[in-house]
């Protein structure tokens, strides 16, 4: 079952004992009062009558969270409480009432089910509406009771305020939970290191609802520091690592190794009675905290940030930045939890790492095997029928017709030579990499065209890379696709396009007809069994202009 399918499983399972105890409430008060009906003196037939039409309101909730509770009914059920309460209290003696104890139902539902914030607002909302209504129907000196009326909002207010805090709390607690959960399960070897880091910065931001994160990585053996960002507007950018010299990923990395920042542009008037709003700088290592100095705080240009270490053992390997346009954003758990997200993220790039450097290691070790059979035991049949045929050829007089046969057929051999040398060196070629794989396609795309006169163009606008092992499949789809335009094909020119986006990479393959020649259906079998092995599709249209388009669809 996934996260979010147990969490509509859990919201079901609340509604339903929400529902529940709301009607018992109501028909619990509705026995007491009955039994004891020296409570309410005030307007008592109309407190029975609302009463029971609220008995009646909370059995139909109760049959109906059996059901499906559509999402808006649910998220207002506890202001309709309020209403209810309100009214309820109004007829039944004010601030002398004894249903004033129903509005922490409903401050309780509001914090548990929908977080802190609604639970501070019914809170406020009933302390109000309660003292409004206690204020307004109060009885005349001397039964009114002023210790009730300020006692009774001041503990709406406080009480409220505690739970809404826990409620909050929790619901942070589990969202945290179900994010980790999903962060430890999103892994594929086969989408590698860059995917997975792009995959886990767009959830953290989604998480936080946050305006960007940056993934500022230090110099490795293998690429110097390069910086990662995901934003509203680009999701898949995270996959992508762009190098840097200087600027916002520069000033990220010269941060101290062992501190986290979280910096805030509160308003002046929380500057005011509490100093630490506008943010702290905390010792990971330490656990020491101080103010975030002026430098630290203008390193980007937004309301809130939180930056955390991204460290492995006692190696550092960058650090990792949210932004946000609401100087509420993040606080200071904020900072410990993302150290533990980057902690349970660190084991599972290390196991991706060593699963893609031992699959890519082990089809390279395949690839040569397979070039090295093909060129003996493949090509030197072919090259002994060929000395064989010579040696034939020598023997038949100068004005044999068989010669001019003969030569037709050295030509067919040489081309299938040819052929085969071709594929076999592609094999044991280095191109089945994702960062040399435009290089690997440009220089076979020359040699291609020099050798069958086919012009092929490139187009990767849209192409941001791919991991190793599926840029060597996508090398042997398009090897294959071009040689499929060769043979079978009269076309003079042939089109390659390479594309990432929404989670998917594609390539497309397009040909034109030749003039007076109808296109002709197919189904390319290898490249299809290629694409189907790596979780993709293919499909085969007839464009304008009389050209076939092969596209293979692969998801990431």
């Amino acid at each position: 079952m996934s996260s979010t399918d147990h969490a509509s499983s859990t919201r079901s399972m609340d509604d339903r004992m929400i529902a529940a105890m709301r009607f018992v409430l109501a028909a619990v008060a509705l026995v007491i009062i009955a039994i004891d009906p020296s409570e309410p003196d005030y307007h008592i037939a109309i407190t029975y009558a609302a009463l029971v039409l609220y008995v009646a309101y909370s059995a139909s909730l109760w049959v109906c969270a059996w059901r499906t509770i559509p999402s808006w009914l649910a998220s207002t059920t506890h202001w309709v409480d309020v209403g209810w309460y309100v009214m309820l209290t109004g007829f039944s003696g004010g601030t002398h009432s004894i249903f004033f104890f129903f509005f922490f139902f409903a401050i309780l539902v509001a914090s548990f089910q929908w977080g802190r914030g609604s639970g501070l607002r019914v809170a406020v909302v009933s302390a109000v509406l309660f003292s409004i209504v206690g204020f307004t129907t109060a009885p005349s000196e001397p039964a009114f009771e002023l210790n009730r009326f300020l006692l009774r909002p001041i503990a709406l207010l406080g009480l409220g305020y505690m739970t809404a805090h826990w409620g909050g709390r929790e619901i942070a607690f589990k969202r945290r939970l179900a994010l980790l959960k999903d962060i430890t399960t999103l892994a594929n070897p086969r989408f590698g290191v860059d995917a997975t880091l792009g995959s886990v910065m767009e959830q953290l931001r989604a998480f936080y609802d946050a305006d960007a994160c940056l993934l500022a990585t230090a110099d490795s053996p293998t690429r110097g520091p390069s910086l990662r960002r995901v934003d509203r507007s680009d999701p898949e950018a995270g996959a992508r690592a762009e190098p840097i010299a200087a600027g916002v990923g520069r000033l990220l990395l010269d941060l101290p190794a062992t501190q986290a920042v979280l910096s805030r542009c509160v308003p002046r008037l929380w500057t005011w009675w509490l100093p630490a709003a506008g943010g702290r700088v905390y010792d990971v290592a330490t656990g020491e905290c101080r103010a975030v100095p002026p430098h630290v705080s203008g390193i980007l240009e937004a309301a809130s940030f939180v930056t955390v270490p991204w460290c492995s053992g006692h190696e550092t390997l960058g650090r990792l930045c949210l932004t946000a346009s609401r100087w509420y954003a993040f606080d200071r758990s904020d900072v410990y939890f993302l150290l533990q997200v980057l902690g349970h993220v660190m084991p599972t790039i290390e196991n991706i790492r060593l699963v893609d450097q031992l699959a890519s290691t082990a089809a390279e070790v395949e690839r040569q095997r397979l070039g090295r059979d093909i060129h003996d035991s493949v090509i030197q049949p072919y090259i002994a029928l060929r000395m064989a045929l010579v040696a034939i050829c020598q023997k038949l007089p100068p004005d044999s017709t068989a010669l001019k046969d003969l030569h037709e057929v050295f030509k067919l051999i040489d081309l299938g030579i040819a052929d085969l040398r071709r594929y076999a060196g592609g094999l044991q070629s280095s191109n089945a990499s994702a960062s040399g794989l435009l290089l690997g396609l440009r220089r076979f795309a020359e040699r291609f065209t020099g050798a069958t006169g086919i012009a092929v163009h490139l187009e990767t606008e849209t192409f941001g890379g791919v991991p190793d092992r599926l840029a060597a499949e996508a090398f042997r789809i398009i090897s294959e696709g071009l040689s499929n335009v060769r043979r079978h094909t009269r076309s003079t020119q042939a089109t390659i396009g390479l594309t990432c986006n929404n989670g998917h990479f594609s390539v497309r393959i397009a040909n034109d007809v030749s003039p007076g020649s109808a296109p002709v259906a197919f189904t390319p079998r290898s490249i299809a069994e290629r694409a189907t092995a790596l979780g993709g599709c293919v499909r085969v249209e007839q464009a304008a202009g009389n050209s076939t388009v092969v596209t293979v669809d692969i998801p990431l």
